[in-house]
């Protein structure tokens, strides 16, 4: 997932063990697409695939004391329209609008999820899920700042 969530977590037991998750949930109702310049609804939003939307940080469990050592950062989230992808993926719908959430629970033994502590979602994540940039410039944003896109450098060594 480009740009990637970051998190600044706080106000854990430093001793107790958590489980830290991103899930997405769609942030409308509608289908959209990208015409004249803006995103613009032309539809109604297709039924969500039930499963695949939910990412554990790989750290988990760990102790409240490593999650709020430093910024947390879900780097390795990937997306995918592919509703039969077995890999750890977050499937979406393409042309969908989803709101990222962050989940904390507490760990209840032997590394199941207990009590959820937070589930919190960020208006400012909210983004349209796309196979292809329909922005040139989000599309040069890309290529210029995100790791894994390198081969569209233009053999350029930046």
């Amino acid at each position: 997932m480009f740009p990637v969530l970051h998190y600044v977590i706080g106000g854990l037991d430093p001793e107790k063990l958590y489980h830290v998750y991103v899930d997405m949930v769609v942030a409308d109702s509608s289908h959209w697409k990208f015409q004249g310049g803006k995103w613009i609804s032309c539809g109604a939003a297709e039924p969500l695939p039930a499963e695949g939307r939910v990412y554990h940080h790989p750290d988990s469990p760990n102790t409240g004391a490593h999650w709020m050592k430093q910024d947390l950062s879900f780097g390795k989230l990937k997306l995918t329209n592919n509703k039969s992808s077995k890999q750890k993926q977050i499937i979406l719908n393409s042309m969908h609008r989803y709101q990222p959430r962050i989940h904390i629970t507490e760990d209840a033994g032997q590394g199941q999820q207990g009590e959820v502590i937070i589930a919190h979602g960020f208006v400012v994540t909210q983004f349209i899920a796309v196979t292809a940039y329909q922005n040139t410039d989000i599309t040069q944003l890309k290529i210029d700042h995100y790791p894994f896109a390198k081969g569209f450098r233009d053999g350029l060594d930046r």
